[in-house]
């Protein structure tokens, strides 16, 4: 799991946020994603989809949105891969830190254009999102690409670029951003 530079995020049609998480070249997912409902912080659980067993975790440090952290958790070993944190750019054009467990930014995931920003909030929503993920000097580390559907998202991550990033993060980072932002 999580041994690819390319992977896809299929969010599933259903009353709430459920996705399912596949590698590049696999049928079935790896991971099913479940964003628990009536709560007062976001809080996501990542499973095996064959065997049920709870992954990862994600769950918000606070409850205003605008300012919160996303915390990306192991859940078999405790340990904190990383967090999502939302810039305060991001109001007019999505942009969010990719956080290492030490609190060292190691990635940002920032929406492709001003104008397409403009363009989806104020004209249509027809315009697939797009966003370039970057290194903390700019270099570039990959990107995150809506395919348009009528119904449901569908994102794809290439992570091919020019240094390496944990794909855990940015795979479970993707889904945050998306159920976040509602896209």
């Amino acid at each position: 799991m999580f041994d690819a530079n390319r992977y896809e995020i299929r969010q599933k049609l259903r009353i709430g946020d459920k996705y399912n998480v596949y590698e590049e070249g696999t049928d079935d997912p790896i991971l099913e994603s479940a964003q628990k409902k009536f709560r007062l912080k976001e809080d996501f659980r990542f499973d095996d989809p064959e065997t049920g067993e709870e992954r990862f975790r994600v769950k918000a440090d606070s409850v205003i949105d605008v300012a919160a952290s996303y915390d990306i958790v192991d859940s078999r070993t405790g340990d904190r891969i990383g967090s999502v944190k939302r810039s305060v750019k991001s109001f007019f054009k999505h942009e969010y830190a990719l956080v290492d467990p030490d609190g060292t930014v190691v990635a940002t995931v920032k929406e492709d254009s001003w104008l397409r920003a403009v363009l989806r909030r104020n004209v249509t929503t027809l315009i697939p999102f797009s966003y370039d993920v970057e290194g903390p000097n700019g270099e570039r580390l990959g990107t995150i690409s809506e395919q348009f559907t009528p119904v449901r998202d569908r994102y794809t991550i290439d992570l091919s670029g020019d240094g390496e990033l944990d794909p855990r993060l940015a795979v479970i980072g993707t889904v945050v951003i998306d159920a976040i932002e509602e896209n």
